[in-house]
């Protein structure tokens, strides 16, 4: 029997990768974001998941939602600490730790017995180049995963996903983007992506807390974003 998975920060990258490894294997797929998304076969929403507002009413659709992939999430350039505005900590912080906690607090209700996944960063737990906003924002995602899925007890499952560099388009954020032959040996969306589907797909009896997934050419390319 399908079930129905949510995917937020489906129009590109990691998001729209994971929702359409969901769609290949039958199931109903909701894909929202704040860009228009094109993936045939799902149905698609436009949503700022900053917005609460936007988040409840966007929830409130759902009587039942087997399983959230919560990929959305940004960098900035200007990451250094010297450099950081007031607004650029505000900005990194609401789309990297805000949103989730709003997704998460608004689908809660609808996701007994389901599976909650919520892509992070190896910058979370990693000393890295990515700037203390990004850094600090992951962190903190990964501890609301940790604490969400103690508390919650097996009622819903709780994974986060700390993928290391990944090959997609917030890489354009960087001081300075990296070359096509870096790039090339970096993960792909779809790595991930198969991350959060072997997650949701586990029997219920299991769940993975943390998923790192990193790729095999860590030293040469640097590990994260």
């Amino acid at each position: 029997m399908s079930r129905t998975v949510v995917v937020i920060g489906a129009s590109s990258g990691i998001g729209l990768a994971t929702a359409r490894a969901f769609l290949d294997q039958g199931d109903v797929v909701h894909a929202a974001a704040r860009r228009p998304i094109d993936l045939d076969g799902a149905a698609t929403h436009s949503l700022d998941f900053t917005d609460r507002d936007a988040v409840d009413a966007f929830a409130a659709q759902f009587e039942h939602v087997d399983a959230l992939v919560v990929a959305a999430g940004t960098n900035i350039k200007d990451r250094r600490l010297h450099e950081l505005t007031y607004e650029r900590w505000d900005h990194v912080i609401d789309a990297n730790l805000t949103g989730p906690f709003n997704a998460l607090h608004a689908f809660l209700p609808r996701l007994g017995g389901g599976t909650v996944v919520i892509i992070g960063s190896v910058s979370g737990s990693w000393t890295d180049r990515s700037g203390p906003a990004y850094q600090a924002s992951k962190a903190a995602v990964l501890a609301l995963t940790r604490g969400a899925g103690f508390e919650l007890d097996g009622a819903v499952r709780c994974t986060a996903i700390l993928p290391g560099v990944v090959d997609t388009e917030i890489l354009d954020n960087r001081p300075e983007p990296p070359d096509a032959e870096t790039r090339a040996r970096m993960l792909r969306p779809e790595d991930v992506a198969a991350a959060c589907v072997f997650a949701v797909n586990l029997p219920p009896r299991a769940f993975v807390p943390e998923l790192t997934i990193l790729p095999t050419a860590l030293q040469s390319i640097g590990k994260t974003t």
